[in-house]
C-alpha cells in the first residue's frame, strides 16, 4: 500500500504455513468436510468453519463438525442408505435411532398398532394375534368373546393381513367350534364317554340292554338323557336305567315269545 497501512488478509482454510497456528491445515478435508473462512482479515482468526457435505447436515467452528443425517426424512439421491419412503409405502413408521454419518443403514420400519413387528433397513413383517390383542385399534380381535363363553381362542394365522380368522373351541367334553364368534357347544350324553362328563350315561342304559337317547344335546342341557326298555317290554326313565314291565296277557307283539297271545281268550277264559 502507498502512504497507508496495508489491509492484511489470511484465508485460514488455504494457508498451510507453519507460522499460522490458527489455520485449518486439513482438519476439514481429513473428515471429508468443506472448509470456509467467513472473515479473511488478519485480525479475524480461528473463525474457519468445517461444513458437512450433502446430504449430511452439520458445521463447527475451528474443528471438524459432527455430521448428522435422518435416514427416514432425507430424500436426496446422494443418500443411498436412506429409507426414501420404504416404510411409509407399507403403512409403517420409520425411525432413525442414531442420526450420525458414522451410523448408516440403521433406520427401522415399525408396524402400525395393533400389529407388531419391526425390521432394520427394510419393511417389517407385521403380525397380530387376534386372541391376545386387546387394543381398541383392533376391530377384528376376539377381546374375550371366547373366554366369556368359557371357550378357548386360537388364531391360526397371525400375519397382519389375515384377520377375523380366530376361532372359539368348546371345552371338553362338549364339542363345537366357530370362526370369529362364540361356538355353539353340544354334547351327546349317550355317546360321550369322556371322564370329563360326570352327567353322561356312561353305559347305564346299554349295560342293561336298554336304548339311550339325549333329546337336547346343547352343552347347557345336561342329565336329560333317557333309558328306554326294549320291546316288547315297556318303560323309560331319565338319567337312570328304566324299570321295564310287560303284561303277558295284553301284549301281542311277536317279540314276546312268552306272552299268552290269546291262549286264554281263544277258549273263552280270562
Amino acid at each position: 500500500a502507498t502512504a497507508q497501512a496495508a489491509a492484511c488478509v489470511i484465508d485460514e482454510c488455504e494457508e498451510e504455513s507453519a507460522n499460522c497456528t490458527t489455520c485449518e491445515k486439513g482438519a476439514c478435508a481429513t473428515a471429508d468436510q468443506n472448509c470456509t473462512d467467513p472473515h479473511t482479515a488478519s485480525d479475524k482468526l480461528g473463525d474457519w468453519v468445517c461444513q458437512c457435505p450433502a446430504p449430511y447436515a452439520g458445521d463447527a467452528v475451528a474443528q471438524a463438525a459432527v455430521c448428522a443425517i435422518n435416514e427416514c426424512t432425507e430424500g436426496s439421491a446422494l443418500c443411498t442408505s436412506c429409507s426414501k419412503g420404504t416404510c411409509a409405502a407399507a403403512g409403517q413408521t420409520c425411525d432413525d435411532p442414531a442420526q450420525l454419518r458414522s451410523s448408516l443403514g440403521d433406520w427401522t420400519c415399525t408396524c402400525a398398532p395393533p400389529a407388531q413387528g419391526s425390521a432394520v433397513a427394510e419393511v417389517a413383517d407385521c403380525t397380530i394375534d387376534e386372541c391376545e390383542e386387546a387394543r381398541a385399534e383392533c376391530t377384528t380381535c376376539e377381546k374375550g368373546t371366547c373366554s366369556d363363553a368359557g371357550q378357548a381362542c386360537a388364531d391360526p394365522n397371525t400375519t397382519s393381513t389375515s384377520v377375523s380368522d380366530w376361532t372359539c373351541t368348546c371345552p371338553l367334553p362338549s364339542l363345537g367350534e366357530a370362526t370369529a364368534q362364540a361356538a355353539v357347544c353340544t354334547i351327546d350324553e349317550c355317546t360321550e364317554t369322556s371322564v370329563d362328563c360326570s352327567s353322561c350315561s356312561n353305559g347305564t342304559c346299554t349295560n342293561v340292554g336298554q336304548a339311550c337317547a339325549d333329546p337336547d344335546t346343547a352343552a347347557d342341557s345336561l342329565s336329560d338323557w333317557t333309558c328306554t326298555c326294549p320291546l316288547p317290554s315297556v318303560g323309560m326313565a331319565t338319567a337312570q336305567a328304566a324299570n321295564c314291565t310287560i303284561d303277558e296277557c295284553t301284549e301281542t307283539s311277536v317279540d314276546c315269545t312268552s306272552c299268552s297271545n290269546g291262549t286264554c281268550t281263544n277258549v273263552g277264559q280270562a
